[in-house]
């Protein structure tokens, strides 16, 4: 599933916004686009699709399509609710103050009632916990790094400026359920179909159904915090799997600003909680 989705993205990218991908950061970032284009699928046929020649693809556009966006977001979300918990591979990235950050890899946890997220760092197994309602409703943090390693474990407030450094949104607003319900918020502006072209992709590839949708804007002035973005459903679970939200720009190339894609999920039927306990021998809250 993770070289299938990073296929479709690298390819559909140039598609909708007429950039090679390598335009989003110079060679030596190490960013979620520049990965996410394979080579030898420069040349394939979605990467000749594009806005400006719609008869050159079969692809349902604009307000049919924006419409279909709008209720595939209402069937992820109920698919996602739906999930008592889950865990996954989370691949993400974001620009921060100006800066876009490296890829993060993190073994992602997650549990709907009470609202309960881990995550790990694979690069640096940095580690939080939040579980709301315990912990006096405190993040808790296990750095790996810098002068902050130093201490054991913080407790922060999930809120807060040290807690929201390094991310564009706190961790009470992580996972896929909260991911929807951000994109729902924002689609649900009047008028929004005005100023957008949007193009949906039915596609099957290594026996995996997709659903994708492309959304461009075509005025900073009505929608300035984003260029456009790529949404990827998974075709038989409705669930929103992948995300590219891209700003703009003075030079009209894409800024990639957030990417988020969610692979080898997993349903937990049943979290226990010892997943989302700071004393789990597997977890490195407490010393040992």
């Amino acid at each position: 599933m993770s070289f299938l989705i990073k296929s479709l993205a690298g390819t559909l990218l140039f598609a909708i916004l007429s950039f090679t991908v390598h335009h989003v950061t110079s060679e030596a970032d190490e960013s979620a686009a520049a990965v996410f284009y394979p080579a030898g699928l420069k040349s394939s046929e979605a990467a000749g699709r594009s806005f400006h020649n719609p008869k050159a693809s079969t692809n349902k556009t604009t307000a049919s399509a924006f419409q279909e966006f709008v209720e595939q977001l209402e069937a992820a979300r109920t698919a996602a609710a739906a999930m008592p918990g889950y865990t996954a591979l989370l691949e993400m990235q974001e620009e921060v103050g100006g800066d876009l950050r490296p890829v993060d890899h993190i073994e992602f946890k997650m549990r709907r009632e009470p609202f309960s997220v881990y995550m790990r760092w694979t690069d640096s197994e940095q580690e939080a916990l939040y579980v709301d309602g315990e912990n006096d409703n405190r993040l808790i943090v296990k750095p790996t790094k810098g002068l902050a390693a130093f201490r054991r474990v913080w407790r922060l407030d999930p809120d807060s400026r040290m807690a929201k450094q390094t991310c564009r949104y706190a961790i009470t607003d992580a996972g896929i359920e909260k991911l929807v319900i951000r994109i729902q918020a924002f689609y649900a502006r009047p008028n929004l179909v005005g100023v957008a072209e949007c193009i949906k992709e039915q596609l099957s590839v290594s026996r995996n159904n997709l659903t994708v949708f492309e959304v461009r804007f075509l005025d900073e002035a009505a929608v300035p915090e984003y260029s456009g973005s790529r949404f990827c459903f998974d075709g038989d679970t409705d669930l929103l799997i992948a995300v590219d939200n891209y700003g703009w720009s003075e030079d009209g190339k894409p800024r990639l600003i957030e990417h988020y894609y969610y692979d080898q999920i997993e349903i937990l039927p049943e979290p226990t909680e010892d997943v989302f306990d700071e004393a789990n021998p597997e977890y490195q809250f407490v010393a040992r």
